[in-house]
């Protein structure tokens, strides 16, 4: 991967437009499940990590969800891009 390339196409707007909801996966061990949403937009990744599960209260199990998100821009972006580089090579190929 061309990672200069791929950073000045990113700043260029080249790769906006782009999102995609990760299926969620679990650690096996809870009862937890994991999923990540990407959106691209403007030179920036905007990565949304959401654990939702269930615990219990003494009485009931209580469903739970809690979304964290990250905004990454530059290199962090770059190292994203790298780890999931599927969406990214349909849009410009020659990068990858």
């Amino acid at each position: 991967m061309k990672k200069e390339e791929v950073l000045a196409a990113l700043k260029a707007g080249e790769f906006d437009g782009i999102s995609h909801t990760y299926q969620p996966t679990s650690d096996g061990f809870s009862k937890n499940s994991y999923q990540t949403e990407m959106s691209v937009s403007y030179g920036t990744i905007e990565v949304t990590k959401i654990i939702t599960g269930k615990s219990f209260n003494g009485k009931e199990n209580e469903r739970f969800e809690d979304r964290k998100t990250e905004v990454l821009s530059d290199y962090k972006a770059v190292e994203f891009i790298e780890k999931r580089p599927y969406y990214f090579s349909q849009r410009r190929p020659d990068l990858f």
